[in-house]
């Protein structure tokens, strides 16, 4: 009897195989839709495309959910373009954040200048105290 209730309470091995199969599925959908960025549908399969190096028409059968079962690799196309495509986030991301830092100690340096006394506070706020362009450029590396 106890071997009964455990039979039922466990997902039969089909059941977890098509469990898997869609997780995979809406994995490879919503990486084509991240690639793919905004637009609409034929523009964002155009861009993953281009940028997992796959046919147009396999891209757009993934973003649909048509192939059932995905092919490895596939798949590991898909996550590659995904990686580099985080990657460049995170390049971008850095570079945005240096030219904000470097926009700064340009402003504090010219706050300096006005009035150091009277701007004293506006520039310790920037968070760039006394500290010259250069070192803060050498030290972005």
């Amino acid at each position: 009897m106890a071997e009964n209730q455990r039979r039922d309470r466990e997902i039969p091995r089909r059941d977890r195989e098509m469990m898997r199969v869609e997780s995979i599925q809406l994995e490879m959908a919503s990486a084509v839709r991240l690639l793919g960025g905004d637009g609409s549908a034929k523009e964002q399969v155009r861009k993953a495309a281009r940028a997992a190096r796959l046919p147009h028409t396999v891209v757009e059968r993934l973003r649909w959910k048509k192939i059932k079962r995905v092919p490895a690799d596939l798949a590991d196309a898909i996550r590659e373009a995904v990686e580099r495509h985080n990657e460049e986030g995170l390049d971008r991301a850095r570079h945005e954040a240096f030219i904000a830092r470097q926009q700064a100690a340009v402003l504090a340096a010219r706050l300096r200048e006005i009035g150091g006394d009277r701007y004293g506070p506006e520039i310790d706020r920037l968070g760039l105290g006394r500290s010259d362009t250069r070192d803060s450029i050498d030290r972005m590396g």
